[in-house]
């Protein structure tokens, strides 16, 4: 047992083994006297991305299942197809999170080191099968996050965001840690198998049921506060405005589907036997839907603009984990992919504006990075049509407009909310949604209708600026793909999908 176990985990030794290696080596390269202490971008560019290429081959190799009651960690096919899945999105993310890292002039190496370290949380909490490993994996990935939010040590900005970061986080840890005393308490185990066994049978003692609903509702809610779901989202906004922009990336892009799945593979056990449960699950859903698309209107940066989007966003994924049914959680897995495609595409949109207002300032004698405001994208597509396109179409995709998957990704939660004989809380969300796409065609109208005056040196600069590498073009035709893709053609990821669906609701 004990040499299947570690064979199961070779990916994730060897990520360990990998970020040990890379900080001993730069640290040896960029304090070497001979080379005038080398800035080493590129080369910690090619690290990561042999890193994550490595870890990716280690993933679809290994394919090893054991589950027992008194393991801290599982691995079965769902566990295996979703951490696949979660170091390709790593991959496609990791080369906007280096460039917007390079733009931002950090040039701290140990940034990479932490965000491989976080990349290593989220994988285990996949595997995670006890809520003391999931304590554990949860606080090494928040850890990580704290340093990076305020690694750009001479922005008070930042330092104020990772500070508030790190006091709120510590707060919910301790909620959590609440929730698993009352549980351990009145069942004896914190194992989710044991659990779920012992509530498989009529709990008669009125203490006891009310204290075990007490502890699941602790930790739902901190999960619920790690996702940034409304009402538990008053810290996303100011952290992820005042990290630096790789961190923000970081942020609102890698933890999304471990979180997930574990937020599922929880509610699962409960929800049968708890009510209170799936009402909380649904008025959090609701809430957020309508909270994010409400204060999304009146945000005039773009950063702030994503972070409510993405607030409403995920409003959609908790109201159908309220359904925990197959059907529903292979609709939530779908829709997962549909938005971190697109959340890649917004935020390399975002960094490429980065990068041409850098180069802007530059030539007017400027120093400073300044924010980007959603004024700045007036005549945007009188300058450059294809990233116009390309933002008309993520747009699109969130607000679900056809032919883009994300229409079909919010269609299936609705249709698994009427399967399960939700009408009225179906009718809300479509009805929200449709309100909430004011703001989408908002923005759409900046681009294309809006107009700005530019300097005569601003418009020679976009009309020769390539603004992203080859590989970043590439990442993002891809990913554009995928969203006319999907909406066609969804069939086969549906089905592949079934899997983790299964896994997540039967355990």
């Amino acid at each position: 047992m004990d040499a299947i176990f570690i064979k199961a985990f070779y990916p994730e030794i060897f990520l360990s083994l990998a970020i040990l290696y890379q900080l001993v080596f730069n640290a040896r390269v960029i304090n070497n006297v001979h080379n005038k202490y080398p800035i080493i971008n590129i080369e910690i560019f090619w690290q990561g991305i042999f890193i994550l290429l490595c870890l990716l081959l280690l993933e679809i190799n290994q394919w090893l299942e054991f589950n027992t009651s008194r393991t801290l960690f599982t691995s079965d096919v769902c566990t295996q197809t979703i951490k696949t899945s979660i170091v390709i999105v790593a991959l496609l993310c990791f080369v906007i999170v280096w460039k917007s890292f390079v733009l931002q002039t950090i040039n701290f190496y140990e940034y990479f080191s932490l965000y491989f370290l976080s990349l290593l949380g989220i994988l285990l909490l996949v595997n995670t099968f006890d809520l003391i490993s999931a304590y554990l994996v949860i606080e090494l990935q928040a850890l990580s996050f704290y340093i990076l939010a305020c690694f750009k040590r001479t922005s008070s900005f930042s330092t104020e965001a990772g500070l508030k970061y790190f006091i709120l986080g510590s707060f919910i840890s301790g909620i959590f840690l609440l929730g698993a005393f009352f549980i351990y308490a009145f069942l004896g185990t914190l194992n989710i198998n044991e659990i779920m066994l012992i509530l498989s049978l009529p709990l008669d003692d009125l203490n006891m049921k009310t204290a075990v609903l007490l502890g699941a509702l602790l930790i739902t809610v901190s999960l619920l506060f790690k996702a940034a779901v409304a009402p538990f989202h008053f810290w996303a906004p100011d952290v992820y405005e005042g990290a630096p922009l790789s961190s923000s990336i970081v942020f609102s892009i890698i933890p999304k589907f471990s979180l997930f799945v574990f937020l599922m593979r929880w509610v699962s056990i409960f929800i049968t036997e708890f009510v209170f449960i799936k009402v909380l699950l649904v008025v959090a859903g609701v809430f957020s839907v309508f909270w994010g698309a409400y204060l999304a209107i009146a945000q005039k940066r773009i950063k702030r603009f994503i972070i409510y989007s993405s607030i409403s966003q995920v409003g959609f994924i908790v109201v159908a984990c309220s359904v925990c049914t197959i059907e529903s959680y292979t609709s939530i897995f779908f829709y997962l992919i549909v938005y971190l495609v697109s959340s890649i595409i917004i935020w390399s949109s975002l960094v490429a504006m980065y990068d041409y207002s850098k180069v802007v300032l530059y030539f007017e004698g400027k120093r400073q990075l300044k924010p980007t405001f959603m004024i700045d994208l007036a005549s945007y597509f009188k300058l450059n049509y294809i990233w116009s396109l390309l933002l008309l179409s993520v747009f699109f995709s969130f607000a679900g407009i056809p032919p883009l998957s994300g229409f079909l990704s919010k269609l299936l939660i609705i249709f698994g909310l009427l399967l399960n004989n939700d009408l009225a809380l179906a009718v809300v969300l479509i009805v929200i949604s449709i309100i909430s796409t004011y703001y989408y065609l908002r923005i759409i109208k900046i681009i294309f209708f809006d107009t700005q005056k530019y300097s005569e040196i601003s418009k020679n600069l976009v009309t020769v600026s390539t603004y992203s590498s080859n590989i970043e073009c590439t990442i993002l035709s891809f990913c554009t793909f995928l969203l006319f893709f999907l909406f066609f053609f969804p069939s086969f990821i549906l089905l592949l999908l079934n899997a983790p669906a299964y896994g997540c609701a039967l355990l």
